[in-house]
């Protein structure tokens, strides 16, 4: 395949912006006015489209809600990627660590809304239930990069299994362990301290 083929084409790229403003737009609204009070037809006026547009590129309102939190975590400065890049390049299995929860300390903040309107409406809405099980799928996905890394350092834990520690780290990192703290008025400074030695314990073999 060469590269003119690769690149994405023109109405590609106009098909993603519209998805990307759409979900922004709809991030802000479902915050405010939570899932059951936001109309796909009130996202539509405010991202000035047609409501048929909006149905033409999200299946669901559930699959709207779904993006508008990976647009959330998307939008941190530098992005996963980068983040994944750098824990690479180092050479203390701590740090890798530390920099996972730097990049969580950034999407937290932009994320908590939606996750919050995410599980309010997951609990009594099927398909927000069936869209927060893929989007969780995903995030365990993702963070299992984090176990290749120290894995290929040799720093993993060799006492456990990888499905193990798979687990732990979702469950350690989970949105809702963080919404928990906020709401208990536990501060970031303590929560990330918290966490941060937690997963040191919980994947790193023993010095």
């Amino acid at each position: 395949m060469n590269n003119e083929s690769a690149r994405p084409s023109l109405r590609q790229i106009q098909r993603e912006a519209g998805r990307a403003h759409i979900a922004d737009v709809a991030s802000v609204l479902f915050i405010e006015g939570g899932y059951a009070n936001t109309s796909v037809k009130s996202v539509a006026a405010a991202a000035k489209v047609a409501e048929a547009t909006v149905f033409n590129l999200f299946d669901t309102k559930a699959t709207l809600l779904r993006e508008a939190l990976a647009r959330r975590v998307m939008e941190v400065v530098g992005g996963w990627s980068e983040s994944l890049a750098e824990m690479e390049r180092r050479d203390d299995p701590g740090d890798v660590i530390d920099l996972f929860n730097r990049f969580d300390e950034q999407v937290a903040p932009r994320a908590l809304g939606v996750v919050r309107v995410f599980l309010e409406a997951a609990a009594v809405d099927a398909d927000v239930a069936e869209a927060w099980r893929i989007s969780e799928e995903t995030r365990c996905e993702i963070q299992q990069q984090i176990l290749d890394v120290l894995e290929r350092g040799g720093w993993l834990r060799t006492d456990r299994t990888r499905d193990q520690m798979a687990r732990d780290l979702w469950l350690t990192a989970s949105p809702e362990l963080y919404l928990k703290a906020r709401n208990s008025e536990l501060d970031d400074e303590t929560y990330w301290a918290w966490r941060a030695a937690t997963l040191k314990a919980l994947l790193l073999a023993p010095s």
